[in-house]
């Protein structure tokens, strides 16, 4: 296959060529090659302007072309570019891709490869703030290491929140490892180090550096990503509710299932999240049908919104309903537990059905029950050797 590339960035041709799929790469900023016949064409967003998309079609009538955006400065911009792409049949790459995937988006489009992506990375975001995203992952964690064999894994990415409080957190946090994810340098076993074990599950807390909320760069959450799939077989992030960084769009774009969680304020479901779908995630290929929806904190009361309305409201199908626990939550924080572990079966049940949803579409081992000891054979048995396994990765 020979990939013809509009950029003046040479490291384009370079990881193009480093893939056996690829038997040429041209790099030019010449924009017709009339000496060679391209398979496809790749055009970056910082050598051409995206009103000139319709000349790129008009020289190459006949071949997938692809272009990158680069800096669209605003919603209009965005949308304008998605507009002119889809008339001149372009496929839109989106702006905050690493090399790599822009790569894999080229090649696995070319070759029309249709393999079911292996589902390792699960999202939890929020509608708005204090919705309980980060309890809901961690509890879902805590369910999905009881049922299930495989390694399990907690990302904390909400930069502003570091969600180290739920029990006696002793690991490290997201920003001390800036400088390994900034050379990507992490490793298998330094990651490991950085983590505290909770039970059956990891956790890697969040930034709680104020000044460096920002600069994290989406180069840095996928190396992060990379490292963690070497030695966890599923990883669950909790992103916040900020969609305007590059972590959270990093990990949107790297989530294979992505949950939404949300509750009966209106500031929510109608004032803070439409706003963001609409100026953000639509204009970078997002749909209501990526998210599952979860309603948080439910209350049974003539006064709310109903389930039914959220779902209507938000255009999405609704996973499961937790409901309002009370101060169950604010008591489990104080004895150093999760609410998953209080055994109440009105919040058990719905996380256990978002664990089970993530057992099956991610293809994960479920522990095997001994019906003699009605105890899991996992901690001794079954379990115990794939951990092993798993630590022959990271050790």
């Amino acid at each position: 296959m020979i990939i013809g590339v509009y950029s003046a960035k040479t490291a384009y041709k370079e990881q193009f060529e480093s893939r056996e799929e690829i038997e040429l790469a041209v790099l030019s900023e010449k924009f017709k090659n009339e000496t060679v016949k391209f398979d496809a064409l790749l055009v970056d967003g910082a050598s051409l302007p995206f009103r000139e998309l319709e000349t790129a079609r008009y020289l190459y009538p006949d071949i997938p072309i692809f272009y990158q955006i680069f800096e669209a400065k605003s919603e209009i911009a965005m949308r304008d570019i998605h507009r002119i792409g889809a008339a001149q049949k372009i496929a839109i790459i989106n702006e905050y891709y690493t090399l790599d995937q822009v790569i894999d988006e080229v090649i696995t489009a070319v070759l029309l490869i249709n393999n079911k992506p292996q589902k390792r990375v699960v999202t939890f975001y929020g509608t708005h703030s204090s919705v309980g995203v980060s309890t809901t992952t961690l509890n879902v964690a805590r369910s999905l290491s009881a049922k299930t064999s495989d390694r399990v894994l907690v990302l904390s990415l909400n930069a502003w929140d570091p969600a180290d409080y739920f029990y006696d957190y002793k690991g490290e946090h997201l920003n001390d490892l800036k400088v390994d994810l900034k050379t990507k340098s992490l490793t298998p076993l330094r990651l490991n180090e950085a983590l505290h074990q909770y039970k059956d599950f990891y956790h890697l807390a969040g930034n709680r550096d104020i000044k460096i909320q920002r600069y994290f760069t989406p180069e840095e959450v996928k190396h992060l990503l990379d490292v963690a799939k070497e030695s966890f077989d599923i990883i669950l992030v909790d992103g916040g509710t900020h969609f305007d960084t590059a972590i959270a769009a990093q990990t949107f774009l790297s989530s294979d299932l992505k949950f939404l969680v949300t509750t009966q304020e209106d500031k929510g479901f109608r004032g803070y999240f439409p706003y963001v779908f609409q100026q953000m995630l639509e204009p970078v290929g997002g749909k209501k049908e990526d998210f599952m929806l979860i309603i948080n904190r439910f209350q049974s009361n003539m006064s709310l919104i109903s389930e039914k309305d959220l779902e209507a409201d938000l255009e999405m199908s609704r996973l499961t309903t937790i409901a309002d626990m009370g101060p169950l939550g604010s008591i489990s924080i104080r004895q150093n537990n999760l609410m998953y572990e209080e055994g109440e079966t009105a919040y058990t049940k719905p996380i256990d059905s978002i664990s089970n949803l993530i057992i099956a579409e991610a293809g994960l081992a479920e522990k095997v029950i001994d019906p003699s000891s009605n105890k899991s054979r996992g901690l001794l048995g079954i379990w115990g050797n794939k951990k092993a396994k798993g630590a022959e990765k990271v050790w």
